[in-house]
């Protein structure tokens, strides 16, 4: 908090003269200001010079925490939306002005926060949140093996239907079974026979990678939790979760193969994204939530429906692609520092398990734009992660 002052003094020397930015954005547009309407374009700038130093503030805050490439991927935010402004987002009033409304750099920001939180969690009351996250997850598999039966006790309690999906309570398939198979590292062995068959079941590739590569993670660096009086760790049941963890997404990808239009149109995706967020700036790229408000619409323009397939892409369906497409060549700089200053955390003896199944999933999915999966992240990774690192 001592590091942060200056930033505040900063914002309130310099938002008077924020009323000049209107002008000179219409005066120099190759600057790629955000040109608004004189009147309200002085209320946007001052909104937009309030995010920069509150993001600014929060940024040093996380680093003062010991996260410096996390603080800087929070001051990137607020960089971006200083210089992107309402194009992230605006809301009408009632009187028809025009607001800021960055949500999702808002929400990004505030998540930065909840991680270094969690970071503060007691020792002994760990244990204690890796046994209810894996009871989460046991409840789910329950739930879902009852939507198999045909039943929904939440949606249509007492009425039994072959039409039931097997969504959990998430609402949809895929993301109850990256959920349980992000969980899954974190159950006692004799869930997972249960765990295994209800994320298999999900058919989703990703989903089932999570859930070989978390499994497979417990089994080789898992063991260290178990030790007790010097005695060694008994491997076996790792091993043999780990093997039908394997075993369950090769199936699957035997059956399903790589050659399905729902995996190529990912591709397409991946690939107009990236074209797009290159053409309109490389390095800062779209800004946070840039995806939805730009590849949908695009799509739309150059009717682009990869496959015949009738759906509009709000999401990469890749967190990582969808990270450089909203922060470009910056944020994706400041992505590998992260990683590569908290690789430990993907071998942790007791949280690795799930780190990892979180990044396998995240390849090819959208788990961090699910909330009930993003808290669970949000822990995962925080727990797996030293309070203060190497700044």
């Amino acid at each position: 908090m001592q590091k942060a002052w200056p930033l505040i003094l900063g914002g309130a020397l310099v938002a008077p003269f924020a009323t000049w930015l209107p002008m000179l954005s219409l005066w120099a547009p190759r600057l790629g200001l955000p040109q608004y309407p004189i009147v309200q374009g002085i209320e946007l700038w001052w909104l937009q010079a309030f995010y920069l130093v509150a993001l600014g503030v929060l940024g040093t805050m996380i680093w003062r925490e010991g996260d410096r490439w996390l603080g800087m991927a929070v001051g990137l935010a607020g960089v971006t939306v200083f210089y992107r402004g309402a194009t992230l987002g605006a809301t009408l009033d009632q009187f028809g002005s025009v607001t800021l409304g960055p949500s999702h750099t808002a929400v990004f920001a505030l998540g930065a926060v909840m991680l270094v939180a969690v970071r503060h969690v007691p020792g002994h009351w760990r244990p204690h949140l890796a046994s209810l996250l894996a009871a989460l997850g046991a409840f789910q598999v329950v739930y879902v093996f009852q939507q198999h039966a045909g039943y929904d006790i939440l949606w249509s309690p007492g009425v039994h239907s072959t039409a039931f999906q097997p969504i959990g309570t998430l609402g949809g398939v895929d993301s109850v079974s990256a959920y349980i198979a992000i969980l899954a590292p974190l159950m006692p062995w004799w869930l997972l026979v249960f765990a295994i068959p209800v994320v298999w079941l999900g058919h989703s590739l990703s989903a089932l990678l999570a859930l070989a590569v978390g499994l497979s993670v417990r089994a080789l660096w898992g063991g260290g939790r178990h030790l007790s009086n010097g005695q060694s760790v008994d491997l076996t049941w790792p091993l043999v979760a780990a093997g039908f963890g394997g075993l369950a997404f090769l199936s699957m990808l035997y059956l399903k193969g790589l050659a399905t239009p729902a995996v190529a149109s990912r591709f397409a995706v991946w690939k107009f994204g990236l074209k797009h967020a290159a053409v309109y700036d490389p390095v800062l790229g779209w800004g946070l939530g840039g995806w939805v408000n730009h590849v949908p619409l695009l799509q739309v323009h150059e009717k682009f429906l990869p496959f015949g397939a009738n759906e509009l892409w709000r999401e990469a369906h890749s967190e990582p692609i969808q990270w450089l497409t909203e922060c470009g060549l910056i944020g994706g700089i400041l992505l590998v520092g992260w990683l590569w200053t908290h690789r430990a955390m993907f071998v942790h003896p007791v949280w690795g398990g799930s780190v990892s199944a979180l990044a396998a999933n995240s390849l090819g999915f959208f788990p961090l734009h699910v909330v009930p999966i993003a808290l669970v992240g949000l822990i995962v990774v925080g727990l797996a992660t030293p309070a203060t690192a190497e700044a």
